[in-house]
């Protein structure tokens, strides 16, 4: 019997002459699928309630800190910067009196 394209479908192939790959550990697809967005939306929101900490964090930091212009509002890494300079700066007023 001569090949036709509809048998690839058949076989479980696609053009191009390749395999499917099959899910991982044999679950059925509709059983994952039904599972993953609401996983998803939990991890989601777990991941912008500890981004909305942080950035909170960051925030109330940056009051402590003294810049020039007083306003200015600086990035996260400048801000760690200047946060260990300027605790470092104190101790050594501390103990240099």
């Amino acid at each position: 019997k001569p090949f036709r394209a509809g048998d690839a479908e058949e076989l479980g192939m696609r053009s191009g002459g390749k395999r499917r790959r099959r899910s991982s550990g044999g679950k059925s697809r509709s059983g994952r699928m039904a599972r993953e967005p609401r996983q998803r939306h939990t991890a989601n929101a777990r991941e912008r309630d500890r981004t909305n900490s942080v950035n909170t964090a960051f925030t109330a930091l940056r009051t402590l800190i003294p810049t020039e212009p007083a306003d200015r509002k600086l990035s996260k890494i400048e801000t760690l910067r200047l946060a260990s300079s300027y605790i470092s700066h104190l101790g050594n007023v501390l103990l240099l009196g």
